[in-house]
């Protein structure tokens, strides 16, 4: 991993954290109370470096084993989006992605190439699915905050990043294949529901 990238994903995963922080503490009053706000901040911040970082980086996995360039770089102004709005008590976010280039040499279809873009674009949800899943037991066997934000901020990734709207992840799943986003959403939904106490 470059330094660049390295750097990257560390100031993205620093703010959303952050983000998170602000947002569950009641966005602005949460400066009310700082103490707390760092608490939950502190803790946001070791969910968000399994939750974020491991999604970007089965992005960047998946696309490096099918023959392309992967990197992750952020956005400024997403994760300005992302801090703006947690003062709001909500977060949109887009901190930014892994960038995908064709290395010269490789070939492939069409076909193949919207399989590949597919296959690369579903690996981020999926890991916040399996995440979240293994965050809500740990969370009923033993509630803790740190299980439970890990649990609510992989399940809010992976909805967020499978709608099926403009860059996001969930626009290629759809373009590659209906049934698999399908599958997916379903499967992000009913964790949504199984952890409805959460929200």
């Amino acid at each position: 991993m470059q330094i660049k990238e390295f750097r990257d994903l560390a100031i993205s995963a620093l703010a959303l954290a952050l983000a998170f922080g602000i947002a569950l503490s009641g966005g602005l009053r949460a400066f009310q109370q700082p103490g707390s706000l760092l608490q939950v901040a502190g803790m946001a911040f070791l969910a968000v470096s399994t939750s974020f970082i491991l999604h970007e980086l089965a992005h960047r996995l998946i696309a490096r084993n099918s023959g392309y360039f992967a990197e992750y770089a952020m956005w400024p102004a997403g994760l300005a989006i992302a801090l703006g709005s947690s003062l709001l008590g909500f977060i949109f976010a887009a901190p930014g992605a892994v960038v995908i280039r064709h290395n010269p040499g490789t070939v492939t279809t069409p076909e193949q190439h919207r399989r590949n873009i597919g296959m690369i674009s579903i690996a981020g949800p999926v890991t916040n699915i399996i995440l979240a899943m293994v965050f809500l037991i740990l969370n009923n066997v033993y509630p803790i905050l740190l299980f439970y934000l890990g649990a609510f901020i992989n399940t809010w990734l992976a909805i967020f990043n499978l709608l099926p709207f403009g860059p996001l992840d969930g626009a290629k799943i759809f373009w590659w294949s209906k049934t698999a986003w399908g599958a997916a959403i379903a499967i992000a939904g009913l964790l949504y529901l199984a952890q409805g106490y959460l929200f």
